[in-house]
């Protein structure tokens, strides 16, 4: 099979980028032939060696090649500057969507409202899939009437994002039915790919942990940090105990808003015991999660999908806390902590003493979690997207298909009398099937 990739590549800031492409793509260069398409200005040197780099304009893609594809999988997260080019040509070639992120409302507010200066469009959005409440709930949000952790939970607009698509691709069972998102096109839930590191490799890392002079015990935050990732609550929890000395606390990614955190850092008195680090290179991040003693990955609001964070957590054997709620919500009760959304800074607190007290306990749990790790092979990736990928692709044939007798019913119904319109749009349906059957050789979906 011969697949155009769209995903975020390395070197971009992005936890698609180094903890879901890298784990699958050499896996699936071997079985199929792929185009790595990407309008990024610079794509890492280990990525070339797994497939054919490919750039593309947004504005004006280079159909003809892309149409010598089999399949499109595109990747589609909350960030628009890695992920905006990538949704603007999956609404024009149908394919495969991977949603790793559930709630996509910060997505399109911003790539509309902030990069395009084009409120209309994301107020049509909201009115397309909520009527008029939507739009309403829309004008106030840009009015500042509305809080964003509101927003993505009432309007998540994930049906915009999957519109049109012949599949989606899905890393939590149980997080799109709960948003009543689902589109309308197969869904398959598959678990999060990873590579798991060496037995031998993973000794070396104990003992360097074990070497580190204790305390202070270090805590870690890593990631792409919005608001969701509550980071403020985090603060708040580490200024507000007694025993805070003995902890440091490493924050690794990009901020939403580093201005403001720092302001928080200063006013809560931390700022000799948290550093804000920014997005780390690969040779850093091994030092710093090799030499840590507890991560923090706690979403509130959950934009509803899996972590490929929290999975490279366990591969070190880290214990973790994280919220309980959307995919979080499905994790070993004995491989992570848990942290109640209404009650952060409490539970945050009580964990942070509980370590103290006890930290093998701590440690077991993120053995733990290591060893969950084998349910997570990206063979197994590979093989269940390949066959609904091929599922997928029965339905191609009927998409164009669809979508001329949608326009013709469209027109036809605006001036046809009412009495005439069903005989005349079942005739016009029939006549658009009878050619695309001929035209794909009799296939039916």
């Amino acid at each position: 099979m011969k697949i155009n990739w769209f995903s975020p590549l390395p070197p971009a800031h992005s936890g698609i980028a180094q903890n879901f492409a890298m784990q699958l793509l050499p896996t699936l260069a071997r079985r199929h032939e792929i185009v790595l398409w990407t309008d990024q200005d610079q794509v890492a040197p280990e990525v070339q060696n797994m497939g054919r780099v490919a750039r593309y304009d947004p504005a004006a893609p280079p159909w003809r090649e892309i149409n010598d594809g089999d399949i499109a999988i595109y990747h589609l997260g909350n960030q628009p500057d890695h992920h905006g080019g990538i949704w603007q040509v999956s609404v024009r070639q149908p394919g495969i969507i991977v949603l790793h992120d559930l709630c996509l409302h910060d997505f399109f507010f911003t790539f509309w409202v902030h990069y395009r200066k084009d409120r209309a469009s994301y107020l049509a959005a909201l009115e397309r899939w909520y009527g008029g409440e939507g739009w309403r709930a829309g004008e106030a949000f840009c009015r500042g009437g509305i809080s964003p952790e509101s927003m993505a939970r009432e309007f998540p607009l994930t049906r915009e994002a999957t519109r049109g698509a012949l599949g989606v691709v899905t890393h939590s069972r149980l997080a799109l039915a709960e948003l009543k998102e689902t589109p309308e096109c197969p869904v398959i839930a598959l678990d999060h790919p990873y590579v798991a590191a060496a037995e031998s490799r993973y000794r070396q890392w104990l003992a360097a942990r074990k070497a580190a002079p204790r305390p202070p015990y270090r805590l870690v935050v890593f990631g792409y940090l919005n608001r969701n990732r509550r980071l403020e609550a985090v603060l708040e929890a580490l200024a507000g105990i007694a025993e805070r000395e003995q902890f440091r606390l490493d924050v690794c990614g990009q901020l939403w808003d580093e201005g403001h955190i720092r302001t928080q850092i200063e006013r809560l008195g931390l700022a000799s015991l948290v550093k804000l680090l920014g997005f780390l290179p690969e040779s850093l991040i091994e030092q710093k999660l090799s030499t840590a003693d507890l991560a923090i990955n706690l979403r509130y609001p959950s934009m509803g999908e899996a972590s490929g964070s929290q999975l490279q957590f366990w591969d070190y054997g880290l214990p973790t806390l994280v919220t309980r709620t959307g995919w979080y919500a499905s994790l070993p009760e004995d491989a992570a902590a848990f942290v109640r959304p209404d009650h952060d800074v409490e539970d945050i607190q009580s964990h942070l003493r509980a370590f103290l007290a006890d930290p093998a306990v701590f440690r077991a749990m993120g053995e733990r979690g290591r060893q969950s790790l084998e349910n997570n092979a990206p063979e197994k990736y590979v093989d269940a997207m390949t066959r609904f990928a091929t599922q997928a692709l029965r339905r191609q044939p009927l998409s164009p298909a669809l979508t001329l007798a949608g326009r013709i019913g469209n027109d036809l119904s605006t001036w046809l009398h009412p009495a005439a319109s069903p005989y005349l749009l079942d005739r016009a349906s029939q006549e658009i099937a009878t050619m695309w059957r001929g035209k794909t050789g009799g296939q039916d979906e």
